[in-house]
């Protein structure tokens, strides 16, 4: 048996069953037993040599319940190759789960059927990205940036350090007034895994009341510095933590033609791009960037935004990476 029929049998057993296909079979034989009961009967020497065919036929095709259902349906092969290709091809492009650091915490998403409209601008078969920026507000950096987010309807969402909400705390509130999602990205940009328990939960706790006290309400996102996270982090941070699929690595070139460079190589659907609004070279890639991936069929929404319409459900201390459909 050669490697396509055995590829062939496997999914055939699997999908329907061996026995299913045998019923179906049998039954198409007795319907034409049945046609040929009402044919006049052929000459003896015809019949003979018909029945000699017939078992000289069946004890070739015996060995091989492939070559039987071959010689009757011989389109029957073609198109479950094709189905089979099919799956194969979308179970390998992992279409329908988030990335997590824990197989008990992957979140399904719902197929893009499923997807609703939470916005007014046109999602209607667009591929959906976030745009979202860490370390700020910066008075030098993120007023320009939220000019062009606005004239370029593009949405984001900023994962602010507290400290710098406290400094710049007018910035946090337009943030939130022009539509963009002001989430958490710790108060002091410390590496969580590497201080003392007690020191990184005064570190998240006062994160929080400056939060509150400012915005008038708790952070619901969080990104941990440097996107590092153990059990201790996820436990005591308490809420969803959001990491990144696409890396502009702006921080790194300061450069323009790179910074898109970077994300065009990177960019998929349910994408969560990081960049940093400290940096002036990246206020000054984000319009080009905006522009080249809506000519590639992208729109851009918040991290809420894109989960709703991806039917997922943010899970406490559950890391996401990206929200593909």
């Amino acid at each position: 048996m050669n490697l396509l029929d055995r590829l062939f049998s496997k999914e055939i057993q699997r999908r329907t069953g061996a026995h299913a296909i045998t019923i179906y079979i049998e039954s198409e034989n007795a319907k034409k037993r049945s046609r040929s009961r009402g044919k006049k009967a052929l000459t003896s020497a015809s019949a003979s040599t018909k029945k000699t065919t017939t078992i000289v036929t069946t004890k070739k095709l015996q060995g091989s319940f492939l070559r039987r259902l071959d010689t009757r349906f011989p389109w029957l092969k073609l198109f479950a190759v094709l189905i089979f290709g099919i799956i194969v091809v979308l179970d390998l492009c992992d279409l329908t789960i988030s990335h997590t650091s824990d197989e008990s915490n992957r979140i399904k998403i719902a197929p893009m059927a499923k997807h609703v409209r939470v916005t007014e601008r046109v999602l209607n078969g667009k591929k959906l990205v976030a745009l979202t920026f860490d370390d700020g507000p910066s008075e030098l950096t993120t007023p320009r940036l939220l000019d062009i987010l606005k004239s370029k309807d593009a949405p984001a969402t900023f994962f602010m350090l507290g400290s710098m909400t406290r400094t710049y705390p007018d910035l946090a509130k337009r943030i939130e007034k022009e539509g963009h999602i002001a989430a958490s990205h710790t108060m002091y940009h410390q590496n969580l895994i590497r201080i003392p328990a007690a020191a990184m939960q005064d570190d998240i706790n006062e994160a929080k009341s400056v939060y509150s006290n400012i915005l008038g309400h708790d952070p619901t996102l969080v990104r941990p510095p440097y996107g590092n996270y153990n059990d201790a982090v996820r436990s005591a941070i308490n809420l969803p933590i959001i990491l990144w699929s696409v890396d502009t690595l702006d921080w790194k070139s300061q450069n323009v033609d790179s910074i898109i460079a970077t994300t065009k190589n990177q960019i998929h659907d349910g994408a969560v791009i990081l960049m940093h609004d400290i940096y002036p070279t990246t206020v000054d890639a984000v319009p080009a960037l905006i522009d080249t991936l809506r000519q590639d069929g992208y729109e851009f929404v918040t991290i809420p935004e894109l989960t709703n319409i991806r039917g997922s459900n943010l899970t406490p201390g559950t890391i996401y990476y990206n929200f593909r459909p």
